[in-house]
C-alpha cells in the first residue's frame, strides 16, 4: 500500500475473542483473529499497514461505550458508525439521535439482508431523512450477503431509486456489489453522492471491470475498506498492491474519497 489509508469500514466484533459467525464458511481464518483490547492497540495494528484512521461500526449496544470513548480520545482517527434496525421505527430513530449525541456516530449502517427488505422499502425512509437532517452518511450492503440469507434485497440497482429520492444523502454501498458488478458501477456513476466501500470481498476476487472503474470513472467514488475482522489488513495490503492501481488514483482511493463521503477531516499521521 503506497498511500496512507482510511479503513472505511471495521466491525466492532474485533472486541470479541471468538470471531466465528455466519461468514465462517467463506473466511476460514476468522478463527485466527485475536481480540483487540484497547484503542491504542487497534491504532498500532492499523499503522503497521499504513492505515491512519478508520470507521468503526457499533454492531451491538455492548460495543457503543468502547467505540465512543475511542472516538473521544482520537476524534480524527476513529469515526463511529452504528447498526440500525429499521423495523423498530421511531424508537430506533430516537436511538440514532442518542448515539449521534453521546458516542459521536456519523454513519448509519443498514444491512438489507437482515430484514429481507430492499433499500427502496418505505421502512428505511425515516432513517434516510434523519441522516440528511444530521448530515451523516448511510452505509448499506450491496451484493450477495456472506450470511446465508436471501441476497436479492441487496442488488445495487435499488440504490438508484434511493439516490433519486434523497439527493442530499451520502450513500455508501459496501461489499462490492457482486454478482451485480455492472449494476453497482452504473448506479455509482449515475449519482454524485453514491460511493462504494470496497470491503468484505478479498481484492484478488474483484472483477476486472470493478478494478477498471476504480482506476477510471470511479476514481472519486471508490474507497479502501476491509470490514475487519472479515478481511485481514495484511491480506488487503498485499492483494491491493498486486492490482497495481494507478498512482493518480491511489490517494483518492485510500483516503480522500472517504473523507468526502463521511465529511471527516481524518488524521492519517
Amino acid at each position: 500500500m503506497s498511500a496512507r489509508a482510511i479503513d472505511s469500514l471495521i466491525n466492532s466484533n474485533f472486541l470479541d475473542a471468538d470471531q466465528t459467525g455466519g461468514t465462517s464458511y467463506l473466511f476460514k481464518d476468522l478463527k485466527d483473529r485475536r481480540k483487540i483490547d484497547d484503542v491504542d492497540q487497534l491504532l498500532e495494528q492499523l499503522d503497521k499497514f499504513d492505515i491512519g484512521a478508520c470507521v468503526i461500526s457499533i454492531m451491538e449496544d455492548k460495543y457503543a461505550d468502547w467505540v465512543g470513548k475511542g472516538h473521544a480520545k482520537y476524534p480524527m482517527k476513529i469515526l463511529p458508525a452504528m447498526i440500525v434496525d429499521p423495523r423498530k421505527g421511531i424508537d430506533e430513530i430516537r436511538k440514532v439521535v442518542h448515539y449521534h449525541e453521546t458516542y459521536g456516530v456519523r454513519c448509519l449502517r443498514i444491512p438489507p439482508f437482515r430484514y429481507t427488505l430492499p433499500p427502496t422499502d418505505r421502512i428505511y425512509w425515516p432513517f434516510y431523512v434523519k441522516a440528511c437532517e444530521l448530515n451523516i452518511a448511510v452505509s448499506m450492503n450491496a451484493g450477495m450477503p456472506g450470511p446465508r440469507n436471501p441476497g436479492w434485497v441487496q442488488n445495487p440497482i435499488y440504490y438508484d431509486e434511493v439516490a433519486f429520492h434523497f439527493p442530499e444523502l451520502r450513500l455508501i454501498m459496501t461489499h462490492c456489489g457482486q454478482p451485480w458488478t455492472d449494476e453497482a458501477i452504473s448506479t455509482i456513476a449515475h449519482w454524485d453522492n453514491v460511493y462504494m466501500s470496497c470491503c468484505a470481498v478479498a481484492p484478488k476476487y474483484w472483477p476486472e471491470q470493478f478494478v477498471h472503474f476504480i482506476n477510471t470513472r470511479g476514481k472519486e467514488k471508490m474507497m479502501f475498506g476491509t470490514e475487519y475482522p472479515t478481511i485481514a489488513w495484511d491480506r488487503a495490503h498485499e492483494e491491493i498492491d498486486a492490482l497495481n492501481l494507478r498512482e493518480t488514483v491511489q490517494t483518492l482511493f485510500y483516503s480522500e474519497n472517504a473523507m468526502r463521503a463521511y465529511q471527516w477531516d481524518a488524521d492519517l499521521s
